[in-house]
């Protein structure tokens, strides 16, 4: 503890007075200035949020340098991520330790998670930053307003509205690896009409997915992405508006047989496409006192596994839509309720022995209550009724007390939260004439609760912020001999935060996780840090630069791997690291500008899944044109 504290210190001194940054944010220093949607399914101003939410928008993905959502993700409070080699490979990410498929994942409110996954769970490997206006994370369960696969929380990707004269970019960037990345878009609208698009292509030589350190893993592992986003808006009249939105992500990954030795599988690929629309209808009358929220929306996911050293080649293709129908009621300035209805259909077709449906019908109930502005309630609670295990109730009550005089909230939330046996879990046909899926299963549950306080000092040059939070979670659904409800887990630990405007163009944000994971053996859960911290700083300099450097802990985590010399799974330790990223950019001209990043400055020798590679010491560039 005491070695990683001192390389901690020596790094925060020496990013302060070296690198000093403009924080790329994401953190709860800007909870009491943000107005947020995903805590309540309407505006609300994130100080009456008695819910823990980190906001992170597109200056600060643009200040960090970062590409891909899970780059993003690095480094925030509450939130741990793994992945299983370098680029494209598969990308886990945990809220306050509950699995990485338990937290439900939305772009523009369509939910990502793949209904023909193992677990309905969502990989982050292909999922880029292109058109990303803001990301929500909500932690904690989130029963009430999401139903199904929020028992850890939600992360809700909101993409770019366009706005003003038209505007236009191209930009290309290079580095390490062989990597290369161009993409274009545009951006304008008025009071009629609005448009924000952008198209990206990435490519990577990429390296060897099993470590290479270990023998048998020379071969490297490329990647190559496409993607485009749009959102289209329309104002058909003063109380009638349309807003369309779509995403295409289509990757392609060199994989090898797992982590660990002897590992290469040359010809091994996975080609994965996701295809999102959603066409959501608003509605106001009586002055604005009744809002209704129409939406349909479809999800296509497909992947392709191509020359698998163990089963050759298969696929799998899953689909959702989803139909709600949400109305506001503005009862009165301190009084506003929200009642919805949903329907949903999911699919799985392996093209070989399963082609299943199953859908679930929902209706939810949300009071937000407001006292003399300084006390703000949130109730809600759900029922979902599910084609294949029948209902299931949800609630969720949060609590936010804002004391003005003294710049001081504090929150507190508790809630229940559930996830449906996936299709997979359900159904599954062994190949091999062994057990499989289980009809019988029970959803999974959660229990969680939290409570915290912020604080303000110096005319908000200073802000901090400490919560605890407790999570029960049973019923989990394991692999024994088939799918069974198996297993119980808690997860309990500590969210804190520390940031300082020193000055107007230099900031620091320090943060700290602590996140106690057990099973009902006593057992640390896997691939999650008992410690996590973060230093963020920033210098903006002559109106026109910037700089930043993001130095990250991950303390020690308990991992397995498959022993493919004795045929069983051995438990290891991962070793605790730090890393340190920095970026920067420059304007040139107004149309012109220049960034740069370097990733793992110190080469630091890490894993984040034991047996997979980590990237090294490598350096990106890059220009933008803008006109």
């Amino acid at each position: 503890m005491m070695i990683w504290l001192r390389h901690f210190t020596c790094l925060f001194i020496v990013a302060v007075l070296v690198f000093p940054v403009s924080s790329y944010g994401g953190m709860e220093e800007k909870v009491l200035k943000e107005v947020v949607v995903t805590a309540t399914r309407i505006e609300t101003p994130a100080e009456e949020v008695g819910s823990s939410l980190t906001v992170i928008t597109a200056e600060d993905i643009a200040a960090k340098g970062c590409t891909t959502v899970t780059e993003v993700l690095r480094g925030t409070v509450g939130v741990d991520v793994a992945v299983a080699g370098g680029p494209g490979q598969e990308s886990s990410v945990f809220l306050r330790g509950a699995e990485s498929y338990q937290t439900l994942v939305l772009i523009d409110g369509l939910e990502l998670n793949d209904p023909s996954g193992r677990n309905r769970g969502v990989n982050f490997a292909n999922l880029t930053v292109d058109n990303i206006e803001r990301i929500e994370i909500l932690r904690g369960p989130q029963g009430p307003l999401y139903g199904a696969d929020a028992m850890g929380g939600v992360i809700n990707i909101i993409t770019k509205r366009g706005e003003g004269r038209p505007r236009y970019f191209i930009e290309g960037e290079g580095g390490s690896y062989g990597t290369w990345r161009e993409s274009v878009g545009a951006n304008m609208g008025g009071e009629k009409f609005n448009v924000a698009i952008e198209a990206s292509h990435r490519s990577s030589e990429g390296f060897s997915s099993a470590d290479d350190n270990l023998p048998g893993n020379s071969e490297k592992d490329k990647w190559e992405n496409t993607g485009a986003s749009a959102r289209l808006g329309v104002a058909l009249s003063e109380k009638v508006e349309l807003d369309f939105s779509g995403r295409y992500q289509d990757g392609r990954t060199h994989l090898d047989q797992g982590g660990g030795p002897n590992q290469d599988a040359p010809d091994y690929l996975l080609d994965e496409r996701t295809m999102l629309g959603r066409v959501k209808a608003d509605i106001r009358a009586f002055d604005g006192l009744w809002e209704q929220t129409v939406a349909f929306g479809i999800a296509d996911h497909k992947r392709a596994y191509k020359d698998d050293p163990w089963s050759g080649d298969y696929r799998y293709d899953g689909k959702k839509e989803e139909v709600s129908w949400q109305h506001n009621l503005y009862i009165h300035d301190a009084h506003i309720l929200t009642v919805g209805l949903e329907y949903e259909k999911e699919g799985l077709d392996d093209q070989q022995t399963l082609d299943v449906t199953a859908d679930t019908k929902s209706v939810f109930l949300q009071d937000q209550i407001t006292l003399k502005g300084i006390s703000f309630t949130t109730l809600g609670v759900r029922y979902d009724e599910h084609e294949n295990f029948g209902g299931e109730a949800t609630f969720r009550v949060t609590q936010a007390v804002l004391l003005r005089e003294w710049c001081t909230k504090i929150k507190g939330s508790c809630g229940t939260g559930f996830r449906a046996p996936s299709l997979n879990e359900l159904f599954y046909i062994n190949p091999w004439g062994g057990p499989g899926g289980n009809p019988d299963l029970n959803p999974e549950e959660s229990t969680g609760w939290d409570v915290g306080i912020e604080q303000s000092l110096l005319s908000g040059n200073v802000t901090m912020g400490i919560t605890y939070f407790h999570n029960d979670f049973k019923n989990l659904i394991e692999w024994k001999n088939g799918y069974e409800n198996a297993e119980n887990a808690k997860t309990q630990g500590v969210e804190s935060f520390f940031h300082i405007n020193p000055r107007d163009d230099l900031s620091v944000t320090l943060t700290y996780t602590y996140t106690d994971t057990k099973d009902r053996k006593g057992t640390q859960l896997r691939r999650r840090p008992l410690h996590k911290a973060s230093l963020s700083t920033g210098w903006s300099f002559r109106d026109r630069g910037k700089l930043n450097v993001g130095v990250q802990y991950v303390g020690t985590r308990d991992d397995s791997y498959w022993n493919a010399m004795t045929f069983t799974t051995d438990d290891v330790v991962l070793d605790d690291y730090i890393v340190v990223n920095c970026a920067g950019s420059y304007d040139i001209s107004d149309h012109f500008q220049l960034f740069a990043r370097v990733e793992n400055c110190f080469d630091e020798k890490y894993y984040d899944a034991y047996g997979y590679g980590v990237c090294g010491f490598s350096i990106y560039g890059g220009v933008k044109v803008s006109f």
